[in-house]
């Protein structure tokens, strides 16, 4: 093999080589992830209709509904949380899913392109020569792994310490956006647009490389990419660092998340423990072309797919839910009977604290035609929850440290839904007669 030119838009490789090439040979081994070579050139080829690429699709959809709808019924499944406000073992979670895909395909070359060949000797001659070559060759074994290594070591400690750079980053500008801007609803439609691009491209549905263009960040990455190999010492560390700005879906759609929290440490820890979900495949990056490899791996890539597509729909229901839109059925942060408003000199009161978890209490009752003082409670007000928004009465309002009120009059029975700027904590406000 001479040259590889991949195109990642395009979904197409050239490969340019010399000798005799086993046509059959190659194609046993490059059909089952969609390539075939036709006529010299290798192409991608769809060998599964849209019709049943769909059809699986849907079919691991419903099958994960009867397994949370059978978890429910029989209470194995105590609280989860349909909202799209992801955990850190979630994150960690997609970590681990990205780093067996389109991340290892990215970061992975990477890595292994910094790590150097073992050339081992075979000597011919006496026995006692080949025993003390057999020592030296395990020494120099021994000496080329601790070297190996020392660079997965610098090159994913590089890769975390930027990643929670980045995300501080995300976290300052998000928070200026929700906080300031209003941005809260453009940014949870960016984050379900790119959820449920991804999860449609690992269910192999639509090509996201076709969609999404790289060329900005991979333009920036080439160029320090080679500035950065002329310091051999210091490659590993820098390189796994400048990995953030290579073209990853997973990695894109942490960072909107993260952007999305408004809160620097918050967004710094999300992009930190992806990061770190990424890191064993990484350091077993031999080992995971077996895996890659097996028959199963396109079926667990559909399967990861159908989920980032659900957590996708959730971040769009968040979406429509700031506009009183509720089209997920399963949202259930909402939680509680009602907590009464107490009434004294004709003026109804309800208090809430504003919280890291959201909203507490997220649900109240009040009556009609009397007027309501809403005492909120900054205590955390470093994240999402600080924008409030109200959309039934036109509130939209960043929430400060310590007490503040918002007065209004409640005209018509039925529900005031509240929220934080994403969507993601939400609230209740009840009025009857």
């Amino acid at each position: 093999m001479v040259e590889v030119k991949p195109n990642f838009k395009d979904q197409s490789v050239e490969i340019f080589y010399t000798g005799q090439l086993n046509r059959n040979s190659l194609n046993n081994k490059i059909e089952k992830f969609g390539y075939k070579i036709v006529d010299g050139k290798l192409l991608i080829e769809n060998h599964e209709s849209l019709q049943k690429r769909l059809f699986e699709a849907g079919a691991i959809g419903v099958i994960f509904l009867l397994i949370y709808l059978i978890a429910k019924e029989t209470n194995l499944l105590p609280s989860f949380d349909f909202t799209g406000n992801l955990n850190y073992l979630t994150i960690f979670a997609i970590g681990l899913v990205a780093s067996t895909s389109t991340c290892m395909a990215t970061s992975g070359a990477l890595y292994l392109s910094i790590i150097p060949r073992r050339h081992l000797k075979r000597s011919e001659g006496s026995s006692d020569r080949r025993e003390r070559n057999a020592r030296l060759d395990f020494s120099s074994d021994l000496r080329q792994t601790r070297n190996d290594m020392g660079t997965a070591l610098f090159f994913n400690t590089g890769r975390i310490i930027s990643y929670g750079f980045f995300g501080l980053i995300a976290g300052f500008i998000g928070q200026a956006l929700i906080t300031n801007s209003g941005f809260g609803p453009f940014l949870t439609f960016l984050a379900a647009v790119f959820m449920i691009l991804l999860g449609l491209d690992m269910a192999k549905i639509i090509s996201i490389g076709k969609i999404i263009p790289s060329s900005l960040n991979k333009s920036i990455f080439l160029r320090l990419e080679d500035k950065i190999k002329t310091y051999p010492n210091k490659a590993p560390f820098f390189l796994g660092a400048i990995t953030y700005l290579l073209p990853c879906g997973f990695t894109q759609a942490v960072q909107v998340y993260a952007l999305g929290q408004g809160s620097p440490i918050q967004s710094a820890i999300t992009m930190v423990v992806f990061a770190l979900g990424t890191v064993p495949a990484l350091l077993l990056i031999g080992s995971m072309s077996s895996l890659t490899s097996n028959k199963f791996y396109p079926y667990f890539l559909k399967v990861m797919g159908v989920l980032v597509f659900i957590v996708g729909f959730i971040y769009f229901s968040n979406f429509t839910s700031l506009y009183g839109i509720n089209i997920n059925p399963f949202a259930s942060n909402i939680t509680g009977n009602g907590n009464s408003a107490t009434v004294k000199n004709g003026v109804q009161t309800i208090e809430m604290r504003v919280v890291t978890s959201g909203y507490l209490p997220n649900y109240f009752t009040v009556k009609k035609d009397i007027p309501v003082k809403w005492v909120i409670n900054g205590e955390n007000v470093f994240g999402c929850q600080a924008y409030l928004v109200v959309p039934k009465l036109s509130i939209q309002k960043t929430i400060v440290a310590g007490l503040q009120t918002i007065d209004f009059t409640p005209t018509e029975t039925g529900f005031i839904n509240f929220s934080c700027g994403m969507g993601m904590y939400r609230g209740r406000i009840e009025v009857v007669n």
